[in-house]
């Protein structure tokens, strides 16, 4: 009887450890967004991915990647960018900088899938599981009689 009690205590603490490291999964997985750069100069767009550690001259080494995101990198990606647009020196050149699939993004996809995937293997495990319980419930012993 012992041992079977802890048997299930330790298939319990076994299956939670499962799912805490699923969670912690799913954290570290949405911990990388991409930065990109949006330059655009009159009619002329371009979008540009940024390198995760940017290391440019500019910035005499290691800087964020949207710090890179300046008009200087975005004439430097595409010197023609801006010809035939007023001076054509890039002085109507607007830059932005923008981060697709952040961590939040990815975090809240990821629980919303794990929560809708959970609740259907429930669902269809639920016939079965009900007919085992049903079965445990007939194999019950009667009291005894005094």
């Amino acid at each position: 009887m012992v041992s079977l009690k802890s048997s299930r205590s330790m298939r319990a603490t076994l299956i939670l450890t499962v799912l805490c490291l699923l969670a912690l999964l799913q954290l570290t997985s949405a911990a990388n967004p991409i930065s990109f750069c949006k330059c655009v100069c009159g009619q002329e767009k371009s979008i540009t991915a940024l390198p995760r550690d940017t290391q440019h001259p500019l910035f005499g080494g290691s800087s964020k990647a949207c710090g890179a995101c300046t008009k200087q990198y975005c004439l430097e990606i595409r010197p023609d960018m801006c010809k035939g647009v007023g001076t054509g020196e890039g002085d109507e050149l607007v830059t932005s900088c923008f981060e697709r699939d952040s961590y939040k993004d990815q975090f809240i996809v990821h629980l919303f899938l794990t929560i809708t995937f959970s609740l259907l293997g429930f669902a269809g495990l639920q016939p079965f599981l009900k007919g085992l319980w049903q079965r445990r419930q007939q194999r019950s012993y009667a009291p005894m009689p005094m």
